[in-house]
This record gives structure tokens, C-alpha cells and sequence, in this order.
């Protein structure tokens, strides 16, 4: 089972920048950036996710669904103390999040606004979702 790892290199009061790297069999296969909320005790919808071991499922999101007026699948963090419907998916900024996970190729301040922003996050998105091949995994937050 291939297995992923999030190793957090800076955070303020708005958000919080990583590197997700993924390994197979010993060996590192694939990484991008990461971007989540800043630490805001746990609460649900404007804290990262508290580091820990979590298993990934590949999941239907209620939210993502209704928005798109069809069934959208994307991975979702389980099991996180006082937190559900945590999901990795695409997104620039950190106003873009509500307590999930985004991935990108690079940060780059898009907006002018002094935070670091993710650039090419769908196309991030759909490569990790077919390295990962939408099976499940354990994510290790760092």
C-alpha cells in the first residue's frame, strides 16, 4: 500500500504550508505543496487537521456533489478527533478551505496579499489521485 506524509514547514495566523511526499515499497514515487488553514484548536471548519496518523478513504462528497449537480469523488481523512468530512482537493487560497487539505505544484503569492497560494492545484489533484489510484491510505501530518 503506498503511503503519504505531510511534513509541515510554515504557519501563521491564516494558513499552513507543507510538503506531501508519497511513498511505495521504501521509495519516495511523488510530491507536491500543501496548504491548510492555520491551527485554530481543531474546530471544524477553520483549523488544519492536528498531526497524527489518519487513515484516506476515496469517498463521495455530499458538498462537492451538490455543488456540481453530480457525484464528485475525493479523498476524505477519517477518524480525525471532533471533525468529519475532511477532504483533500483543489484550491488556491486558504479562503478556499474549510479545515481541508489542498495540493499544488508551487506556492506563489497569486493574489498579491502576502500569503503564499497554491498554482496548478486541479492538475495536482488529478495526478495524486492516479498515483494514489483512488484506493485507500494512511496519511502521517507531520
Amino acid at each position: 500500500m503506498k503511503q503519504a506524509s505531510i511534513n509541515r514547514f510554515y504557519g501563521n495566523n491564516k494558513q499552513t504550508l507543507g510538503f506531501l511526499s508519497v511513498v511505495e515499497n521504501g521509495s519516495l514515487i511523488w510530491w507536491c505543496k500543501t496548504l491548510e488553514l492555520a491551527w485554530n484548536d481543531n474546530k471544524p471548519n477553520i483549523s488544519c487537521i492536528p498531526i497524527g496518523t489518519y487513515f484516506c478513504r476515496w469517498s463521495r462528497s455530499p458538498l462537492f456533489s451538490k455543488k456540481a449537480g453530480t457525484d464528485v469523488y475525493t479523498y476524505e481523512v477519517m477518524d480525525v478527533i471532533d471533525r468529519a468530512g475532511i477532504r483533500l482537493h483543489s484550491a488556491n487560497y486558504n479562503r478556499d478551505l474549510l479545515g481541508c487539505l489542498a495540493l499544488g505544484s508551487n506556492l506563489k503569492d497569486l493574489d498579491i496579499d502576502g500569503q503564499l497560494d497554491l498554482i496548478h492545484s486541479g492538475d495536482t489533484m488529478r495526478k495524486f489521485e492516479e498515483i494514489m489510484e483512488k484506493k485507500d491510505f494512511v496519511i502521517n501530518i507531520k
